[in-house]
């Protein structure tokens, strides 16, 4: 299953890079979905780490980078713990595109391969779910990337979760 999404971000490239890129071990100060995030692993490139550790809505994840470039403003990673067990792989792609000095367009790119009799029934159900969260996970950092400050989703999460 795959589900893409993008979204224009009033910002350059730069500056939206240094959130997605270089803060890569943070997601957790714009994503609603995440409650807690810390950077693992080695430094890799512009980033602190190649690996990251985050408390989500849906349980504790651990994340790994396959692809970093900061030339290409691109990065990609696998969930390695904490996917269902009827998840058998789940990847993400973030690329970023300059659409002018100030305008950037953000592209994801989700990929999960089910397995089993329960990932083949579930398969609709869930499509629908990672839907929902790969919108608002890109509404949130675009907001974050253009405001420097949390979608008003992410601050209402943060209020219910205290």
């Amino acid at each position: 299953m795959v589900i893409e999404k993008e979204i224009e971000i009033q910002n350059s490239i730069e500056n939206v890079w240094k959130i997605l890129g270089h803060d890569f071990a943070h997601p957790h100060k714009w994503a609603s979905g995440v409650n807690h995030s810390e950077g693992q692993g080695k430094q890799m490139a512009t980033t602190q780490c190649d690996e990251r550790a985050c408390q989500t809505v849906m349980g504790n994840i651990r994340e790994k980078l396959t692809h970093y470039s900061d030339n290409d403003f691109h990065l990609s990673y696998i969930v390695t713990e904490g996917m269902p067990s009827m998840v058998k792989t789940a990847t993400n792609n973030w690329q970023l595109i300059s659409t002018s000095a100030d305008k950037t367009k953000l592209k994801i790119k989700m990929e999960f391969i089910f397995k089993g009799i329960m990932g083949f029934v579930m398969q609709p159900m869930m499509k629908m779910k990672l839907n929902k969260i790969a919108q608002e996970m890109v509404e949130d950092f675009g907001y974050y990337a253009e405001n420097g400050k949390p979608h008003p989703r992410k601050i209402k999460a943060q209020i219910k979760l205290k």
